[in-house]
């Protein structure tokens, strides 16, 4: 197989059902140059429920499954790119998440037109919005909050070796705290204004279950974002 332009991480864990609608919404992109990576957390735990759930989503040929210790959504992205990271750029689709069809094929005609290091674009919420849909980067407004999720990103591959990857112990705050770096080091980010992204809230949403604000707050006081 041809080296794919894009690689797709989906970190889940404990989620069967979620995570196969996520990735039916990859599977049913316009933009097919892609290999996905289901990073799962927790080892050896609920991976049967995760065979039986997903079958053939897991069998197919652009598909790899990272059965991964349960060390955190940072430890995730970190071994699903640095196993299977030469793709250009990569996108990351948490397990509770979807994206439009064009999500891919317009995002990636994006980063490369603008030669941007990061573009991200604006999400619908379901069943309410708890959070912004989407903005253009602010580099003084994200020091005081998150919001661009992972799933709303495609970013290159050259970043993520630039800043060393994703902080294993940053928890809900993985996605502000690897923006926050990127600046640091000099990213540009684009914005799209477009709605490509559905966002899920639920009863076991894991931003909303524990704050990430006090980990980003101390390192900022830190001065380890510049």
């Amino acid at each position: 197989m041809a080296e794919p332009k894009i690689l797709v991480i989906i970190p889940t864990y404990n989620r069967p059902a979620m995570c196969g609608r996520a990735i039916e919404s990859l599977r049913r992109q316009d933009f097919q140059d892609w290999l996905l990576v289901v990073a799962k957390n927790g080892g050896a735990k609920h991976l049967t429920d995760y065979v039986n759930a997903l079958g053939d989503q897991l069998a197919q040929p652009r598909t790899r499954l990272l059965v991964l210790p349960e060390k955190g959504l940072g430890y995730a992205l970190n071994e699903a790119v640095r196993h299977f990271g030469t793709p250009p750029f990569f996108a990351v689709l948490e397990d509770d998440d979807e994206w439009a069809p064009e999500f891919l094929s317009t995002m990636y005609r994006y980063i490369t037109e603008t030669g941007a290091d990061a573009v991200h674009c604006m999400q619908i919420q379901e069943p309410d919005n708890k959070q912004s849909n989407g903005a253009p980067m602010d580099k003084a407004r994200i020091r005081m909050v998150n919001w661009i999720n992972f799933p709303m990103c495609l970013f290159r591959v050259d970043m993520f070796h630039k800043v060393d990857g994703f902080c294993n112990d940053a928890g809900p705050a993985t996605d502000w705290d690897w923006h926050l770096r990127n600046l640091a080091a000099g990213a540009r980010y684009e914005f799209l204004n477009q709605v490509l992204v559905r966002h899920h809230w639920h009863g076991s949403n894991y931003c909303v279950q524990v704050d990430g604000r006090p980990f980003v707050m101390e390192r900022m006081q830190q001065g380890f974002y510049g």
